[in-house]
């Protein structure tokens, strides 16, 4: 058995830092009973919004990213965030059709820390169209 998870980098104008940014795009081929971590498979640090890489602290805390679902199945995508590092929570899993994009955000006053991924079909594919 073989499962492969993994980002692609779409922007032309990508640097390859770990930040999140639009274009990124979060795959997996993993089976349906399997979530892919996407901070940890390429959409970076969820964290900060920031226009270089260089200094995150100085960078405000990420509101919202809009992602859209440019697989070919329906994905269900969870948002874990939290007040500070090394707390966590996980909140209710969303349903994103083929096509379709949603806007994933912490709760007030929380960082978002990841994105999960898991679907019912061969590959799962979610792409981020903006993130604030």
């Amino acid at each position: 058995m073989i499962a492969v998870g993994t980002s692609l980098p779409h922007d032309a104008d990508d640097t390859g830092d770990d930040r999140v940014g639009a274009g990124r795009t979060c795959r997996s081929v993993l089976p349906a009973d399997q979530e892919l971590s996407c901070g940890t498979y390429g959409f970076g640090d969820l964290r900060y919004v920031c226009p270089t890489p260089d200094a995150p602290r100085r960078c405000p805390t990420t509101t919202q990213v809009q992602v859209r679902n440019t697989g070919p199945s329906t994905v269900y995508v969870t948002v874990i965030d939290g007040p500070r590092q090394g707390e966590r929570r996980q909140g209710p899993e969303r349903e994103i059709t083929p096509g379709h994009t949603a806007v994933l955000r912490p709760g007030q006053g929380d960082m978002l820390f990841d994105l999960t991924l898991r679907g019912a079909g061969p590959v799962k594919s979610l792409t981020v169209v903006s993130v604030r």
